[in-house]
């Protein structure tokens, strides 16, 4: 998929805004457990026991909606982690010396940008496209400190996030994959629906509102409708074949 640079001039207030946009802790609604608890009452009441057929499925509705809630527990607390993180004075040293012209407030965008791009991986371990060259340039600082990296990825996501430099011979269906799940999740982290989001993710936003050389810039009413072509897509091959899947953590 190509992508239309859009190249409206950066703000001090679209860098404010940006840095001020609050991560969504994941979580279950209420009326999801209580729901299926009200009907096991009345499925009781009118039963008189709970060995019925009718009653199996409030049961495994109840099942599946905590296994939900579960896994929505272990993100908030990865999420919690990431939100915690100090990053290492050795990384920001070598970024200030890489890259002087940006200060505390544009480094400070950065900083959540590449926490945002930590959080995806915590949300749905698989590989996603790197939205951000900014975001990509702290990555590649880290990397000249293996030991530092590896603490820094095992202490928010207990493995390591290893980097796959972008490979032109990777198909276009595989890249088109990996932007719209970098786009699924970075919208889900803002409590953003990804098809009719009124606010471009903050991930997909840093390199226009910094300005940065060479960036990736995004539209949004061509995110959502390409996210909404990529969904038909998947339906369409789902549906004529069933093929196992893979997942992995690197991207770029």
């Amino acid at each position: 998929m190509k992508i239309k640079i859009n190249r409206e001039e950066n703000t001090s207030t679209t860098v404010d805004a940006l840095i001020q946009l609050k991560r969504h802790q994941p979580h279950i609604k209420i009326r999801w457990i209580l729901l299926p608890l009200i009907m096991l009452l009345l499925m009781y009441a009118w039963q008189q026991q709970f060995f019925t057929g009718w009653v199996l499925i409030p049961f495994i509705w109840t099942i599946i909606v905590g296994n939900n809630a579960l896994i929505a527990r272990t993100r908030r607390k990865k999420l919690q982690k990431i939100d915690e993180l100090k990053i290492d004075a050795i990384f920001w040293n070598q970024f200030r010396n890489q890259y002087p012209e940006l200060g505390l407030k544009q480094r400070r965008l950065i900083e959540l940008g590449f926490k945002d791009y930590l959080a995806l991986h915590a949300m749905q371990q698989q590989a996603y496209a790197m939205p951000s060259h900014a975001v990509d340039a702290l990555w590649h600082v880290m990397l000249e400190f293996p030991q530092q990296y590896q603490q820094l990825c095992q202490q928010t996501l207990g493995r390591t996030l290893n980097h796959q430099p972008y490979d032109q011979n990777i198909k276009a269906e595989e890249q088109d994959r990996q932007l719209f799940e970098a786009w699924r999740y970075s919208c889900m982290l803002h409590g953003d629906h990804p098809r009719n989001t009124t606010q471009m993710p903050r991930l997909f936003a840093i390199d226009q509102a910094l300005n940065w050389n060479n960036g990736q810039y995004f539209e949004l009413e061509q995110m959502t409708k390409g996210y909404a072509k990529y969904l038909q897509d998947q339906s369409a091959s789902s549906s004529s074949s069933c093929g196992s899947s893979c997942s992995s953590c690197g991207g770029d």
